[in-house]
């Protein structure tokens, strides 16, 4: 597979990656599509964490899934993020996702493309 990955702010190239093993819980996604978020864009963020592979929002097709993935299927459109709000603690209310505990304790959140967008 291929990856944007950084090196430094005007040093990005594209680079053949092994394609990742599936683990019995997680699902491979060929992505169509990703979102570069600010950060990206910053040199004092990607000199921090170089190399790093760009892009952390992606959408795309489950091409395979582990044993113990109960909720989605091969062949779903699936749109990831990295975080997701629990949408009732008075910070959700209020439309401050990002103070939100539950916000801060989740890594990644699949949303099914047919669900979400009524496809």
């Amino acid at each position: 597979m291929k990856a944007a990955v950084a090196y430094d702010f005007k040093d990005i190239r594209i680079e053949e990656m092994p394609v990742p093993d599936v683990g019995p819980r997680e699902a491979l996604v060929k992505v169509s599509a990703c979102g570069i978020c600010s950060g990206d864009v910053m040199p004092w963020y990607i000199r921090k964490k170089a190399p790093i592979v760009l892009g952390h929002e992606p959408a795309g097709t489950i091409v395979e899934v582990g044993k113990e993935v109960k909720n989605f299927n091969v062949g779903d459109r699936v749109a990831i993020h990295h975080h997701a709000p629990c949408f009732t603690c008075r910070f959700c209310r209020r439309g401050d996702y990002v103070q939100c505990g539950t916000w801060r304790k989740t890594k990644i959140v699949w949303y099914r493309a047919s669900a979400q967008w009524g496809n």
